[in-house]
């Protein structure tokens, strides 16, 4: 009788321990964060995101230099290419518009076009938010139109005289990616811009315009084997007139950076 009880309290006690393991397994696998990337971090990008996981960790790549940037880059699971300061037209070989340009920031320049290769060739998943839409398409070979109202015209007003959000429709293109994720054909979205996309890169297919035909959206042209990459020319993080579309993508790229932590585990 004392042989099974003792049979018995060591089974019980490996159970115990089971369970325990269990527990403890599923509580780390529970709390396991996912980390973004943002090229240059405000209030309102962090929102965005916590807003769709609180469970995140977001760090800002600009304040870290260049080189601990890139080296940071091997722990996150997704790159977030935030709006700006206009791109230095050198980069798509239109230096003579240089002074068409407002503010131009060289070292944020240099910083995105090494982060967004690093991430493509880690596989990261990559959104790129009004400047973040530019600097993808100037980092895969496209130009830009260095001034809209100048170099494109007027029939639209995507940015406004007193520098606050303006609002425009935008058409999303059949059988793209933009739209099997918002199920969105047409939406208002908030705009305030003075650059666009005037040649597209050769990679890169436009997923929604602006009723003047700018380029309001882009992806990949051949998503197959590729990493996640989506690029809005308006700013998600504070559009309020249309949260469906906002919130959204949002979920999405956090779906796909979630992905990617998980896979690499």
């Amino acid at each position: 009788m004392n042989l099974f009880n003792t049979v018995d309290f060591h089974r019980f006690a490996r159970e115990i321990l089971m369970i325990m393991f269990l527990i403890l397994l599923f509580s780390c696998h529970r709390h396991e964060v996912s980390t973004i990337g943002v090229t240059r971090l405000k209030p309102s990008y962090e929102q965005w995101l916590l807003q769709a996981d609180s469970n995140l960790r977001i760090v800002n790549l600009y304040d870290l230099g260049i080189d601990s940037a890139l080296l940071f880059l091997d722990e996150c699971d997704g790159l977030l290419i935030t709006g700006g300061e206009d791109i230095y037209p050198a980069f798509y070989g239109k230096e003579s518009d240089t002074l068409k340009c407002e503010d131009i920031d060289r070292y944020r320049d240099t910083l995105e076009m090494m982060a967004f290769k690093k991430a493509l060739h880690r596989g990261l998943p990559v959104f790129g938010i009004c400047r973040g839409l530019q600097l993808i398409n100037v980092a895969l070979g496209g130009t830009l139109l260095a001034d809209v109202p100048s170099d494109f015209g007027i029939e639209i007003t995507h940015r406004s005289h007193n520098n606050e959000d303006c609002l425009h429709p935008v058409c999303v293109k059949d059988s793209t990616l933009l739209l099997s994720i918002t199920g969105i054909k047409e939406v208002y979205v908030n705009s305030k811009h003075h650059q666009g996309i005037d040649r597209l890169a050769d990679d890169l297919k436009a997923s929604a315009f602006a009723p003047d035909q700018l380029i309001e959206a882009i992806e990949w042209k051949e998503p197959s084997q590729r990493n996640f990459l989506m690029g809005v020319q308006w700013h998600p993080e504070r559009l309020t007139i249309s949260p469906e579309m906002s919130q959204t993508l949002a979920n999405e790229f956090i779906h796909q950076v979630k992905l990617f932590h998980a896979l690499k585990k």
